[in-house]
C-alpha cells in the first residue's frame, strides 16, 4: 500500500451513458505545482469501476458525488495496459514511402468501362453542385462545433475535499489468460484507492455563458470577531465603519454558470438593508478600496462576468470550521474586506502570509 501525504489538485471525470449504463472516465488530472514528484492515483483514460464495492454503472453522477463526500470512500480504478511502443526506425530516404497508420474497413465497388471525357464532365458537375450547396464538409464542421459547445455547457458536480490523503493498493491484474473485459487490452490492472479527507462538500455548477444569477437573500448582522463591533455604512459618504450598534446587512446569494480553477466561495452581493446602497470593491491605479454606492437592484439581478461595473459589487463568501466568514472581491483576486481595529474603518486588504487549507477536487462532468 502506498500512502501519500496530503495532496492538492483535482481530477476531472467525464460521465457518459452507454446502452443504459453509466460510465465514468478520467478526462484530466491537475496537480499542484507545490506537490512533490510522486505520481497521482489516476491518469487520463483510466475508468472508475466501483465505489465502496458498488458498480458505478448503476449510479448517477449525483449519487457518485454524494458517496465521494461521505466517509472515506474506496474507488476501484481500471488502468488499461499500455500499448507497446514501436521501435524507432531510421529516417527514410526522400523517395521512399512507409506506412504511418492502418485501418480495417470494407470497400464496395464495381467494375465498368468509361471514357475519359465522360469522367471529366462528371467531376465538373460535382464541383458545381458543391458550390451551390456550400459543400457537405461545412455542415459537418458546424455540427461538430455545436457538439463542442454542448460539451462545454454540461453541468459540473464538484466534490471539494480539505486536507486530503490518498492510499493506493496496486497489483490486482485482470485475467491473464485473455483480454480485459473492460477495454479488450492485455495487462490491465485494477487499483483500489482510499480517499481520506477532513471535510467534504458537494457543489453543482451550471455551465454556459459567464454570469451570476441572483437566487436568494438573507438579512444578517456582520460582526467583527476581534472587536465584537458591527459593520455599518453611510451611503451619502460612500463609507463603511464599525460600531457597537448593530445594523442589518442583506446578503444576496448568486449562482454562477462558470467555474473557477480553485473554489473561492459562494458569490454574494452585500446590501445595506432596505436601501439601494451596496458594498463595492473599486480600483484606482494600484489602490484597491471599498466603498458604498447606490445601484438599482434590477441591474444586479444577473451580473455578467464581462461587465466590471456590476461585477465589482460581487464578493466570494467563504467560511471556515468556526463559521467565521471572509469576503473576497470577485473582480480583484486576493483582496478581502478588512476591519482596521485602531481606526474602526473598513477597507480592502490582502492576506499576505496566510496559508489556505490543502484541497482536492473531484469534478464530475454530467
Amino acid at each position: 500500500m502506498d500512502l501519500d501525504s496530503q495532496v492538492n489538485g483535482g481530477v476531472l471525470i467525464l460521465h457518459q451513458i452507454h446502452e443504459g449504463k453509466h460510465q465514468y472516465e478520467v478526462e484530466k488530472v491537475v496537480k499542484s505545482k507545490n506537490e512533490n514528484r510522486s505520481k497521482m492515483f489516476a491518469r487520463r483514460g483510466d475508468k472508475l469501476m466501483q465505489i465502496n464495492g458498488i458498480d458505478l454503472q448503476d449510479l448517477t453522477p449525483e449519487e457518485l458525488a454524494q458517496m465521494l463526500a461521505e466517509g472515506n470512500p474506496m474507488l476501484t480504478v481500471h488502468k488499461a495496459g499500455r500499448i507497446k511502443e514501436q521501435t524507432e526506425q531510421p529516417p527514410p530516404d526522400e523517395d521512399t514511402l512507409r506506412p504511418v497508420s492502418k485501418e480495417s474497413t470494407m470497400l464496395n465497388f464495381r467494375w465498368e468501362m468509361r471514357r475519359e471525357e465522360d469522367l471529366e464532365n462528371e467531376v465538373e458537375k460535382h464541383e458545381g453542385k458543391e458550390k451551390e450547396t456550400g459543400g457537405a464538409e461545412e455542415d459537418v464542421s458546424r455540427t461538430q462545433n455545436e457538439e463542442d459547445e454542448e460539451e462545454e455547457q454540461r453541468d459540473l458536480l464538484i466534490v471539494t475535499m480539505t486536507k486530503t490523503s490518498i492510499s493506493v493498493v496496486r497489483g490486482r491484474g485482470c485475467d491473464s489468460g485473455g483480454p480485459c473485459q473492460g477495454c479488450g487490452r492485455m495487462g490491465c490492472t485494477l487499483n483500489d484507492v482510499v480517499v481520506v479527507s477532513e471535510t467534504s462538500t458537494v457543489t453543482l455548477v451550471p455551465r454556459g455563458s459567464g454570469s451570476f444569477r441572483q437566487e436568494k437573500l438573507s438579512n444578517v448582522l456582520i460582526e467583527h470577531v476581534d472587536s465584537h463591533r458591527y459593520l455599518r455604512g453611510q451611503c451619502s459618504q460612500k463609507s463603511l465603519y464599525v460600531s457597537p450598534n448593530p445594523e442589518k446587512i442583506t446578503i444576496y446569494y448568486y449562482k454562477s454558470n462558470f467555474m473557477e480553477r480553485n473554489f473561492r466561495g459562494v458569490p454574494v452581493v452585500l446590501n445595506l438593508t432596505s436601501s439601494n446602497c451596496f458594498l463595492r470593491c473599486c480600483k484606482d491605479g494600484d489602490r484597491v478600496f471599498l466603498q458604498v454606492e447606490t445601484c438599482e437592484q434590477q441591474r444586479l439581478r444577473q451580473i455578467s462576468k464581462s461587465d466590471e461595473s456590476t461585477l465589482s459589487f460581487v464578493f466570494y463568501m467563504k467560511s471556515d470550521k468556526t463559521k467565521q466568514r471572509k469576503f473576497e472581491s470577485v473582480l480583484h483576486h486576493g483582496w478581502f474586506i478588512h476591519i482596521v481595529t485602531e481606526t474602526e474603518c473598513v477597507e480592502m486588504a490582502t492576506l499576505d502570509g496566510r496559508v489556505e487549507e490543502h484541497s482536492f477536487l473531484f469534478i464530475i462532468q454530467k
